[in-house]
């Protein structure tokens, strides 16, 4: 028996160290080394998990960024108005549409200015030289001007200290003897020496002629044409 043992031990020994060599042999697939299986799980789940991580990362700053641009706009926005404020008050009176005066009535031998406020009577002078004072108070009508001009002077300072600031384009009413009034539209003003007497003469068409002192020595006088319309 002992004979035995030591005779077979010998080869025993040599197949159980043949056998754990081949082992690895046995179990090996060569499927196993052209797909790596475990290890591209374990990194395809890495990176989707990394993924995930940066989705969330971005949803989290877009919100945050939304939020603070809400919240701008609604401090920035003026604050709708009060329906209290917008309603008129109960028991509260309408303010009455307070009517625009009535314009002033042009009589005979007056003239009317709507836009300076002047309504003034017109008396005559009648001394066609010039030899004599024109009075200091009133407004005169020249009764020697030239045909279709109607002539009417006053003194400044004084009731056509106001005329000086007719502009082009102003209305000017007059109420001739008979009652007829005539309106008339600025149509220049000019300043001139006492010595010029164009301004006396005859015009071409319905022409009202207003003159006022310009110096106070009445040297040169402020000169308004105004044409009938």
């Amino acid at each position: 028996m002992a004979n035995a043992l030591r005779r077979w031990r010998l080869p025993l020994i040599t197949g159980v160290g043949i056998w754990l060599l081949s082992f690895p042999l046995l179990t090996w697939h060569p499927a196993a080394a052209n797909h790596p299986v475990q290890a591209t799980s374990v990194a395809a789940w890495n990176t989707e998990a990394g993924d995930h991580r940066l989705v969330r990362q971005l949803d989290r700053e877009t919100k945050a960024a939304l939020e603070a641009a809400q919240a701008l706009a609604a401090s920035i926005s003026p604050a709708p108005p009060a329906a209290a404020a917008a309603a008129p008050a109960v028991g509260r009176a309408t303010p009455a549409i307070q009517p625009r005066p009535a314009p002033a009535a042009v009589r005979a031998n007056t003239i009317v200015i709507p836009r300076l406020g002047l309504s003034q009577p017109v008396g005559w002078y009648r001394d066609c030289m010039g030899g004599a004072a024109v009075p200091h108070w009133g407004a005169w009508r020249w009764s020697c001007a030239g045909a279709n001009n109607t002539y009417i002077m006053a003194h400044n300072p004084g009731v056509f200290t106001p005329i000086l600031n007719l502009r082009v384009g102003d209305i000017v009413r007059y109420g001739d003897p008979a009652g007829r009034v005539h309106t008339y539209r600025v149509s220049s003003t000019t300043i001139v020496s006492n010595t010029q007497m164009w301004p006396l003469g005859a015009t071409g068409v319905s022409t009202l002629t207003l003159q006022t002192c310009w110096t106070w020595d009445g040297s040169r006088d402020f000169i308004v044409r105004a044409i009938e319309i």
